[in-house]
């Protein structure tokens, strides 16, 4: 593994510069969190104004699949041409695709801008991730997680917020412009901070492998995703994605350059962050969408207070990232990432006992709370340390990777959740059992703490 001292480049200066790349990295963060959650408000008056009720749906649809292109692509991209490169093309046709929206004068005109939109912002998702990694070692990470974290929930719950007042009082269209400066300043401070290393390697870079991963995950989320295609249709999306797997399987392992290399897979640390990935977004995910509602269902909370319960939720998830790194340092994935699985399962399960015996909404809150401080340190630490057990030019195809899992993690659970639909009590356990079946398998399979293990987990970052 390559050490500080072996690497003959630097990302960016200690100081002025190094800080530029940081805020420019968070600032994309924020864009890319704030545009998931913005348009949910909006909605409503788009499609009545342009009356496209019939493809409500795909409006979200078409940008989750799309980003999903992106996010696979989009991390080997950044190891064959560069951080600053992907990130400036996907920033470039996530700002494209915004403006075009706001120009939308039909639903379907939009869902295609709203492709073009995802796909930039998948690229820009984990590149930004994969930047933090060359800009600083583990141990300074564990204390900016937190802010990265904080800054990216934040936007998350005030999305929603803003997304209504724009609306309100400048259109709707005006939500999909509200990014575009903010995403500008992203890209000129990254350009003018931040640098890739010298290109040594001038193998030809193959397309098709990434291509046919990402191609037969967004197969899988659209199968899986609730009512947008008749059952008929989703079998047959679904048996198309087994195909196209199978076909990206064989092409990985006839090529002289796989996505991810067989010895990277072998590692115990990647293959546990992978499974974590699938955990994180099983649980994270399901929570986001499920928690409003089943507060509304059946603990008789009004819209606001039930949107007022993800705070707390975002709120553990920053606490317990800014430990998450300094677990993973000490005692390995079984301790940031087990334990971290464990906490949160036990969160989850004190939620659903605190709902359905008619708590107050302190305990409900604290509940979520005490889950978020389990997830949290879990879900960054996942992609981390498979981050420093691999060289440069492999890191920004595990970033993706792990974020792909996150995604197909997310999908799935939501369609087991959805099978379980009219007993609130069984859909909880459901996610219970998630975080609880991912901290047994974290801890079976993930490093723990013995020394051996903690000296081959290096920081390949430069000062």
């Amino acid at each position: 593994m390559e050490t500080a001292s072996t690497l003959p480049w630097q990302a960016a200066a200690p100081g002025r510069e190094r800080r530029h790349a940081t805020v420019a990295v968070l600032l994309a963060l924020v864009v890319a969190a704030f545009e998931t959650t913005v348009v949910t408000t909006a909605m409503p008056t788009l499609t009545a104004e342009l009356d496209g009720r019939a493809l409500y749906a795909w409006v979200f649809t078409g940008f989750l699949l799309a980003s999903t292109l992106g996010v696979l692509l989009g991390g080997r991209l950044s190891d064959r041409l560069g951080r600053r490169t992907t990130f400036v093309g996907g920033m470039g046709l996530f700002l494209l695709g915004s403006v075009l929206c706001g120009f939308s004068t039909n639903v379907p005109m939009l869902v295609a801008f709203r492709v073009l939109q995802g796909l930039g912002a998948g690229a820009v998702q984990p590149t930004t991730l994969t930047v933090i990694s060359d800009l600083y070692t583990l141990e300074e990470r564990a204390t900016l997680q937190s802010v990265f974290t904080g800054a990216w929930g934040l936007a998350s719950v005030i999305g929603p917020v803003v997304g209504g007042l724009l609306t309100e009082h400048l259109g709707w269209r005006s939500v999909f412009w509200v990014n575009v400066p903010v995403g500008l300043l992203a890209v000129v401070m990254l350009r003018r901070s931040y640098r890739d290393p010298p290109r040594k390697d001038e193998r030809r870079f193959e397309l098709g492998g990434p291509a046919l991963g990402a191609l037969s995950v967004t197969l899988v989320l659209l199968g899986l995703e609730p009512g947008a295609l008749s059952l008929p249709v989703a079998v047959g999306v679904l048996l198309a994605a087994v195909l196209v797997a199978w076909a990206f399987v064989r092409q990985q392992q006839r090529s002289v350059d796989p996505l991810i290399p067989p010895t990277v897979l072998a590692d115990r640390t990647v293959r546990a962050g992978l499974l974590g990935g699938l955990v994180t977004g099983g649980v994270l995910y399901t929570l986001s969408a499920y928690v409003p509602l089943w507060m509304v269902s059946h603990g008789g909370h009004t819209a606001l207070g039930a949107g007022v319960a993800l705070v707390p939720l975002l709120g553990g998830w920053a606490l317990g990232s800014a430990f998450g790194v300094k677990l993973l340092l000490r005692g390995g994935l079984r301790a940031s990432a087990g334990l971290g699985f464990l906490v949160a399962g036990t969160g989850a399960a004190l939620f659903g006992f605190a709902l359905w015996h008619g708590a107050t909404d302190g305990w409900l809150y604290a509940s979520l709370g005490l889950l978020g401080i389990g997830l949290g340190p879990a879900a960054s630490t996942c992609i981390i340390a498979p981050q420093a057990r691999v060289r440069w030019e492999q890191r920004g195809a595990i970033t993706s990777a792990v974020y792909a899992c996150r995604m197909l993690g997310g999908s799935l659970a939501i369609a087991l959740v959805n099978l379980l639909a009219g007993s609130e009590s069984r859909q909880v356990l459901l996610v219970v059992a998630i975080a609880a079946a991912g901290a047994l398998a974290i801890e079976r399979l993930a490093p723990g703490a013995e020394a051996s293990e903690r000296t081959a987990l290096p920081t390949p970052v430069l000062e």
